[in-house]
Order: C-alpha cells, then structure tokens, then sequence
C-alpha cells in the first residue's frame, strides 16, 4: 500500500473541502493536533475540519515534500488560504493496517 498517494489524496480532498470522501479516509480513532487544536474521534476531527473550512473561502494545500517509513508519512508544505501568503507546515500524518488516516499532527513554520 502505497501510502504517499493516500496523503496526496488527502491534500487534495481537504483542498476542496470534501467532508464526506475525508470520513472515508480517516479511522474511527483518529487523531487531529495541530497549534491551535486537539482534537479524538472521527466525529470531531470531521467538525474540526468543517470549521477550518468555514473560516476559509479558499484553502489550498501543496505537498513539497513526501518522506514515508513504515505507516507514517512525514509531510512537508505550503499552503495558501484565501489568496494571503503561504505559510509552510509539516504533517506527521499515521496509518492504520487498513491505510485509514489514525493521526495528523501539523507543525506551522
């Protein structure tokens, strides 16, 4: 299983802020921590997302860099949201046996 692809499909169903392929891609027991937020289950983790999305007209995520070493995948990127200057961040985005998402945790700089 080739999990840089399921990254990059994650990238670019979060880009278009598709709740319902994300609910597909995460594990039950997920896991969301980022800088402003720490988030568990599936459930919150969805509505954490809805409202980052709500608060963005635009969200754009670019994957610079994929690194991958057993069911982890370290994420190096840039995104841009509503048109401001990009700000980079890395993901240490964890898989399931089932290549389901089961943690994100982003660091901005």
């Amino acid at each position: 299983m080739n999990l840089k692809n399921i990254c990059q499909d994650y990238f670019v169903t979060f880009s278009s802020k598709n709740i319902s392929k994300l609910e597909k891609l995460f594990d039950s027991q997920i896991s969301l921590r980022d800088w402003n937020l720490n988030v568990h289950g599936r459930q919150k983790v969805l509505e954490a997302n809805e409202n980052i999305f709500r608060d963005c007209k635009s969200i754009m995520v670019e994957p610079l860099n994929l690194i991958q070493e057993g069911s982890t995948v370290v994420c190096e990127l840039e995104i841009t949201i509503n048109n401001t200057p990009k700000i980079f961040v890395t993901d240490i985005i964890t898989f399931n046996n089932d290549g389901k998402i089961l943690s994100i945790r982003a660091y901005k700089g």
